[in-house]
Protein backbone atom coordinates (compact mmCIF):
# COMPACT_ATOMS: atom_id res chain seq x y z
CA UNK A 1 0.00 0.00 0.00
CA UNK A 2 2.44 2.61 0.86
CA UNK A 3 4.06 1.81 -3.12
CA UNK A 4 1.12 2.24 -4.33
CA UNK A 5 0.25 5.17 -2.45
CA UNK A 6 4.16 6.53 -3.47
CA UNK A 7 3.43 5.58 -7.07
CA UNK A 8 -0.09 7.59 -7.48
CA UNK A 9 1.73 10.89 -5.76
CA UNK A 10 4.58 10.38 -8.71
CA UNK A 11 1.85 10.49 -11.20
CA UNK A 12 0.30 12.86 -10.15
CA UNK A 13 3.65 15.24 -10.11
CA UNK A 14 4.41 13.75 -13.55
CA UNK A 15 1.29 15.07 -14.87
CA UNK A 16 1.09 18.58 -12.99
CA UNK A 17 4.45 19.40 -14.62
CA UNK A 18 3.52 18.80 -18.46
CA UNK A 19 0.64 20.41 -18.03
CA UNK A 20 1.62 24.05 -17.12
CA UNK A 21 4.22 23.74 -20.18
CA UNK A 22 1.57 23.21 -22.54
CA UNK A 23 1.21 25.55 -25.09
CA UNK A 24 -2.48 26.49 -24.60
CA UNK A 25 -1.32 28.09 -22.01
CA UNK A 26 1.12 30.55 -23.00
CA UNK A 27 0.37 34.41 -23.54
CA UNK A 28 0.11 34.85 -27.42
CA UNK A 29 2.90 36.34 -28.51
CA UNK A 30 3.61 40.25 -29.45
CA UNK A 31 5.14 40.98 -32.47
CA UNK A 32 7.57 43.87 -32.49
CA UNK A 33 5.83 45.60 -34.99
CA UNK A 34 2.58 45.97 -33.11
CA UNK A 35 4.57 46.40 -29.46
CA UNK A 36 6.55 49.84 -31.05
CA UNK A 37 3.77 51.63 -32.98
CA UNK A 38 2.69 54.50 -31.62
CA UNK A 39 -1.06 55.45 -30.96
CA UNK A 40 -2.25 57.88 -34.05
CA UNK A 41 -2.32 61.18 -32.20
CA UNK A 42 -5.31 63.84 -32.82
CA UNK A 43 -4.40 66.43 -35.78
CA UNK A 44 -5.64 70.25 -34.33
CA UNK A 45 -8.29 71.56 -36.54
CA UNK A 46 -7.10 73.97 -39.49
CA UNK A 47 -7.70 77.31 -38.23
CA UNK A 48 -9.59 79.80 -40.87
CA UNK A 49 -7.60 82.43 -41.61
CA UNK A 50 -9.66 85.81 -41.05
CA UNK A 51 -10.72 87.33 -44.69
CA UNK A 52 -8.45 90.68 -44.70
CA UNK A 53 -10.43 93.66 -44.31
CA UNK A 54 -10.47 96.16 -47.76
CA UNK A 55 -7.83 98.59 -47.16
CA UNK A 56 -10.22 101.75 -47.45
CA UNK A 57 -11.98 100.84 -44.27
CA UNK A 58 -11.70 102.89 -41.23
CA UNK A 59 -11.11 99.88 -39.38
CA UNK A 60 -7.57 99.39 -42.28
CA UNK A 61 -6.84 102.83 -42.07
CA UNK A 62 -6.25 103.06 -38.48
CA UNK A 63 -4.33 99.52 -38.01
CA UNK A 64 -2.18 101.10 -41.46
CA UNK A 65 1.10 102.55 -40.50
CA UNK A 66 2.08 106.19 -41.90
CA UNK A 67 5.62 106.30 -41.37
CA UNK A 68 6.38 109.73 -43.47
CA UNK A 69 10.09 110.58 -43.29
CA UNK A 70 12.06 114.09 -44.34
CA UNK A 71 9.97 116.69 -44.40
CA UNK A 72 12.14 118.68 -47.70
CA UNK A 73 11.06 122.48 -47.68
CA UNK A 74 12.27 124.49 -50.52
CA UNK A 75 12.42 127.62 -52.73
CA UNK A 76 10.15 130.27 -51.41
CA UNK A 77 6.99 131.49 -53.03
CA UNK A 78 5.49 134.69 -50.88
CA UNK A 79 3.95 136.76 -52.95
CA UNK A 80 3.28 134.58 -56.19
CA UNK A 81 0.59 132.25 -57.91
CA UNK A 82 -2.41 132.55 -54.95
CA UNK A 83 -0.02 133.38 -51.87
CA UNK A 84 -1.63 136.53 -50.05
CA UNK A 85 1.89 138.09 -49.77
CA UNK A 86 1.04 138.64 -46.03
CA UNK A 87 3.13 140.75 -43.67
CA UNK A 88 5.18 138.27 -41.92
CA UNK A 89 4.88 134.78 -42.93
CA UNK A 90 7.23 133.10 -45.65
CA UNK A 91 5.83 130.23 -48.27
CA UNK A 92 7.75 127.59 -49.50
CA UNK A 93 7.25 124.92 -51.44
CA UNK A 94 7.65 121.20 -49.78
CA UNK A 95 8.00 117.79 -50.37
CA UNK A 96 7.47 114.17 -48.16
CA UNK A 97 7.73 110.42 -48.73
CA UNK A 98 4.34 108.49 -49.11
CA UNK A 99 4.01 105.15 -49.90
CA UNK A 100 7.24 104.94 -51.57
CA UNK A 101 6.24 108.09 -53.33
CA UNK A 102 7.30 111.86 -53.22
CA UNK A 103 4.75 114.13 -52.21
CA UNK A 104 4.59 117.90 -52.53
CA UNK A 105 2.74 120.97 -51.14
CA UNK A 106 3.47 124.52 -49.82
CA UNK A 107 4.42 125.05 -46.15
CA UNK A 108 3.85 128.82 -44.76
CA UNK A 109 5.87 129.55 -41.97
CA UNK A 110 5.90 132.74 -39.15
CA UNK A 111 9.06 134.50 -38.27
CA UNK A 112 10.67 132.88 -35.05
CA UNK A 113 12.04 129.80 -34.01
CA UNK A 114 9.11 128.19 -32.31
CA UNK A 115 8.08 125.76 -31.44
CA UNK A 116 4.69 126.53 -34.00
CA UNK A 117 1.48 124.62 -33.54
CA UNK A 118 0.57 123.18 -36.94
CA UNK A 119 -2.28 123.60 -39.49
CA UNK A 120 -3.06 120.96 -42.27
CA UNK A 121 -5.09 122.69 -44.40
CA UNK A 122 -7.00 120.36 -47.05
CA UNK A 123 -8.04 122.03 -50.55
CA UNK A 124 -10.96 120.47 -52.41
CA UNK A 125 -11.57 118.89 -55.85
CA UNK A 126 -10.22 120.89 -58.82
CA UNK A 127 -9.47 118.84 -61.67
CA UNK A 128 -5.31 118.18 -61.51
CA UNK A 129 -5.63 120.19 -65.07
CA UNK A 130 -6.84 123.40 -63.96
CA UNK A 131 -5.49 122.87 -60.14
CA UNK A 132 -2.95 125.96 -59.31
CA UNK A 133 -0.21 125.86 -57.06
CA UNK A 134 -1.61 127.03 -53.45
CA UNK A 135 -5.35 127.32 -54.81
CA UNK A 136 -8.33 126.73 -52.21
CA UNK A 137 -5.72 126.24 -49.29
CA UNK A 138 -3.38 129.44 -49.07
CA UNK A 139 -6.21 131.76 -48.60
CA UNK A 140 -6.99 129.07 -45.11
CA UNK A 141 -3.02 128.66 -44.12
CA UNK A 142 -1.44 131.77 -44.70
CA UNK A 143 -3.50 133.93 -41.90
CA UNK A 144 -2.90 131.39 -39.48
CA UNK A 145 1.32 131.22 -40.36
CA UNK A 146 0.64 135.28 -39.82
CA UNK A 147 -0.36 134.16 -36.41
CA UNK A 148 1.99 132.53 -35.21
CA UNK A 149 0.60 128.91 -36.49
CA UNK A 150 2.56 126.79 -38.92
CA UNK A 151 0.21 125.84 -42.37
CA UNK A 152 0.88 122.89 -44.36
CA UNK A 153 -1.27 122.81 -47.37
CA UNK A 154 -0.85 119.07 -49.58
CA UNK A 155 -1.15 119.09 -52.98
CA UNK A 156 -2.99 115.28 -53.53
CA UNK A 157 -1.35 112.41 -55.39
CA UNK A 158 -1.51 113.36 -59.11
CA UNK A 159 -1.00 117.01 -58.76
CA UNK A 160 1.32 119.11 -59.60
CA UNK A 161 4.33 116.18 -59.31
CA UNK A 162 3.40 114.81 -56.49
CA UNK A 163 3.08 111.11 -57.24
CA UNK A 164 0.54 108.26 -57.35
CA UNK A 165 -1.92 106.92 -54.94
CA UNK A 166 -2.10 103.52 -54.27
CA UNK A 167 -4.11 101.68 -56.92
CA UNK A 168 -6.53 100.05 -54.74
CA UNK A 169 -7.27 102.79 -53.20
CA UNK A 170 -10.25 105.41 -53.46
CA UNK A 171 -9.01 108.76 -54.44
CA UNK A 172 -10.17 110.29 -51.19
CA UNK A 173 -8.17 108.19 -49.44
CA UNK A 174 -5.51 108.00 -50.87
CA UNK A 175 -5.33 112.00 -50.15
CA UNK A 176 -6.18 111.01 -46.27
CA UNK A 177 -3.20 109.10 -46.39
CA UNK A 178 -0.79 111.31 -48.39
CA UNK A 179 -2.35 113.73 -44.94
CA UNK A 180 -1.47 111.87 -42.54
CA UNK A 181 1.96 110.89 -43.85
CA UNK A 182 2.50 114.25 -43.94
CA UNK A 183 1.57 114.53 -40.24
CA UNK A 184 4.28 111.68 -39.61
CA UNK A 185 6.89 113.92 -41.49
CA UNK A 186 6.43 116.88 -39.53
CA UNK A 187 8.84 115.82 -36.99
CA UNK A 188 11.45 116.16 -38.79
CA UNK A 189 11.16 120.01 -38.71
CA UNK A 190 12.51 121.85 -35.74
CA UNK A 191 10.14 124.24 -34.85
CA UNK A 192 6.69 122.07 -35.35
CA UNK A 193 5.05 121.79 -32.04
CA UNK A 194 3.70 117.91 -33.20
CA UNK A 195 1.73 118.01 -30.01
CA UNK A 196 -0.64 120.26 -31.33
CA UNK A 197 -2.00 119.46 -34.61
CA UNK A 198 -5.04 120.84 -36.36
CA UNK A 199 -7.05 119.61 -39.28
CA UNK A 200 -8.91 122.22 -41.53
CA UNK A 201 -10.35 121.39 -45.16
CA UNK A 202 -13.05 122.56 -47.56
CA UNK A 203 -15.86 121.69 -49.64
CA UNK A 204 -13.94 117.83 -50.93
CA UNK A 205 -10.74 118.85 -48.49
CA UNK A 206 -13.14 118.35 -45.54
CA UNK A 207 -14.07 114.72 -46.58
CA UNK A 208 -10.61 113.95 -46.14
CA UNK A 209 -10.24 116.18 -42.73
CA UNK A 210 -13.64 113.71 -42.15
CA UNK A 211 -11.77 110.29 -42.29
CA UNK A 212 -8.52 111.72 -40.54
CA UNK A 213 -10.14 112.65 -38.18
CA UNK A 214 -12.19 109.44 -37.37
CA UNK A 215 -8.34 107.54 -38.29
CA UNK A 216 -5.73 109.67 -36.25
CA UNK A 217 -5.98 110.48 -32.67
CA UNK A 218 -2.49 113.11 -33.12
CA UNK A 219 -5.49 115.22 -35.12
CA UNK A 220 -6.75 117.76 -31.45
CA UNK A 221 -8.82 119.88 -33.38
CA UNK A 222 -10.57 120.39 -36.51
CA UNK A 223 -12.58 123.03 -39.45
CA UNK A 224 -14.49 121.96 -41.81
CA UNK A 225 -15.93 124.76 -44.04
CA UNK A 226 -18.69 123.96 -46.63
CA UNK A 227 -17.73 120.12 -45.85
CA UNK A 228 -19.22 117.17 -48.39
CA UNK A 229 -21.00 114.43 -46.47
CA UNK A 230 -20.15 111.88 -43.74
CA UNK A 231 -22.17 109.81 -45.99
CA UNK A 232 -19.77 108.66 -48.64
CA UNK A 233 -22.23 107.05 -50.64
CA UNK A 234 -24.06 110.47 -50.27
CA UNK A 235 -20.81 112.32 -52.32
CA UNK A 236 -20.40 109.35 -54.47
CA UNK A 237 -24.09 109.72 -56.13
CA UNK A 238 -23.39 113.11 -56.21
CA UNK A 239 -20.22 113.66 -57.77
CA UNK A 240 -18.01 110.03 -57.73
CA UNK A 241 -20.12 108.53 -60.23
CA UNK A 242 -19.61 110.46 -62.57
CA UNK A 243 -15.44 110.15 -62.06
CA UNK A 244 -15.54 106.40 -61.46
CA UNK A 245 -11.91 106.25 -62.04
CA UNK A 246 -11.74 107.94 -58.22
CA UNK A 247 -13.56 104.77 -56.53
CA UNK A 248 -11.36 102.48 -56.88
CA UNK A 249 -12.03 99.46 -55.83
CA UNK A 250 -14.99 100.85 -53.76
CA UNK A 251 -17.19 100.40 -56.64
CA UNK A 252 -20.97 102.00 -56.26
CA UNK A 253 -23.03 102.70 -53.02
CA UNK A 254 -25.27 99.99 -54.85
CA UNK A 255 -22.91 97.19 -55.34
CA UNK A 256 -20.92 97.84 -52.69
CA UNK A 257 -22.93 99.04 -49.30
CA UNK A 258 -20.87 97.45 -46.71
CA UNK A 259 -17.77 99.39 -48.23
CA UNK A 260 -19.33 102.68 -47.67
CA UNK A 261 -20.47 101.66 -44.66
CA UNK A 262 -16.97 100.85 -43.30
CA UNK A 263 -16.05 104.58 -45.25
CA UNK A 264 -17.80 106.88 -43.83
CA UNK A 265 -16.86 108.79 -40.48
CA UNK A 266 -20.25 109.16 -39.47
CA UNK A 267 -20.41 105.75 -38.74
CA UNK A 268 -17.17 105.85 -36.69
CA UNK A 269 -17.60 109.04 -34.15
CA UNK A 270 -16.51 109.23 -30.61
CA UNK A 271 -16.69 111.60 -27.76
CA UNK A 272 -13.03 111.47 -27.12
CA UNK A 273 -12.34 113.02 -30.63
CA UNK A 274 -11.11 116.01 -32.15
CA UNK A 275 -13.60 119.03 -31.07
CA UNK A 276 -14.68 120.06 -34.68
CA UNK A 277 -16.11 123.09 -36.12
CA UNK A 278 -18.31 123.23 -39.17
CA UNK A 279 -18.23 126.82 -41.09
CA UNK A 280 -20.69 127.19 -43.98
CA UNK A 281 -22.60 129.92 -45.81
CA UNK A 282 -26.55 130.17 -46.39
CA UNK A 283 -26.47 130.53 -49.63
CA UNK A 284 -23.85 127.63 -50.25
CA UNK A 285 -25.54 126.28 -53.58
CA UNK A 286 -22.79 123.28 -53.70
CA UNK A 287 -23.19 121.17 -50.11
CA UNK A 288 -27.09 120.37 -49.09
CA UNK A 289 -27.71 121.90 -45.82
CA UNK A 290 -29.74 118.92 -44.51
CA UNK A 291 -25.99 116.95 -45.04
CA UNK A 292 -24.12 119.54 -42.79
CA UNK A 293 -27.22 119.44 -40.32
CA UNK A 294 -27.09 115.56 -40.36
CA UNK A 295 -23.22 115.98 -39.47
CA UNK A 296 -23.76 117.86 -36.81
CA UNK A 297 -26.27 116.41 -35.05
CA UNK A 298 -24.20 112.82 -35.48
CA UNK A 299 -21.67 114.57 -33.95
CA UNK A 300 -23.74 115.81 -30.99
CA UNK A 301 -25.55 112.50 -30.51
CA UNK A 302 -21.91 111.29 -30.24
CA UNK A 303 -20.43 113.33 -27.46
CA UNK A 304 -18.07 114.85 -29.73
CA UNK A 305 -17.56 118.75 -28.88
CA UNK A 306 -18.85 120.34 -32.45
CA UNK A 307 -20.87 123.62 -33.55
CA UNK A 308 -21.74 124.76 -36.93
CA UNK A 309 -21.71 128.24 -37.91
CA UNK A 310 -23.81 129.39 -40.67
CA UNK A 311 -22.16 132.54 -41.92
CA UNK A 312 -25.47 134.60 -43.71
CA UNK A 313 -25.34 134.97 -47.66
CA UNK A 314 -22.08 133.03 -48.45
CA UNK A 315 -21.82 130.73 -50.87
CA UNK A 316 -20.01 127.68 -51.48
CA UNK A 317 -16.35 129.89 -52.50
CA UNK A 318 -15.67 131.57 -49.31
CA UNK A 319 -14.44 135.23 -50.42
CA UNK A 320 -14.24 139.04 -49.49
CA UNK A 321 -15.77 139.29 -46.10
CA UNK A 322 -16.83 136.06 -46.03
CA UNK A 323 -13.76 134.50 -46.10
CA UNK A 324 -12.44 136.77 -43.29
CA UNK A 325 -15.26 135.87 -41.59
CA UNK A 326 -14.28 132.21 -42.02
CA UNK A 327 -10.87 132.21 -41.13
CA UNK A 328 -11.56 134.59 -37.70
CA UNK A 329 -13.93 131.47 -36.68
CA UNK A 330 -11.29 128.95 -37.64
CA UNK A 331 -8.68 130.02 -35.65
CA UNK A 332 -10.26 131.03 -32.61
CA UNK A 333 -11.66 127.51 -32.93
CA UNK A 334 -8.04 125.75 -32.97
CA UNK A 335 -6.66 128.10 -30.56
CA UNK A 336 -9.16 127.09 -27.65
CA UNK A 337 -8.96 123.16 -29.09
CA UNK A 338 -5.08 123.37 -28.72
CA UNK A 339 -4.71 125.69 -25.62
CA UNK A 340 -2.85 128.17 -27.73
Amino acid sequence: MRWAGFLLVALLFAGGCSGGSSSSARPAATSSAQATRPSAAPQPAQATPAPQLPAYYVESLRARPYPGGKLQVAEEVTCHGYSRCLPGVHTYRMSWPSNGQTMTGLISMPEGAGPFPVVVVNHGFIPPERYGEGQDSLLFAEPMAQHGFIAVAPHWPGYLGSGPAPADLPAIVGQTVTALDLVSSLSSLPQADTRKIAFVGHSNGGGVSEIAMVVDPRIKAVVLHAPVSTDMAQNAHKWWLSRPESLAALGTPESNPEGYRHLSPRNYLQANQAPVLIVQGTADHTIPRDWTEATYSALQASGVQSRVAWIDGADHDLVGPNLADAVSLQEDWIRKALGV
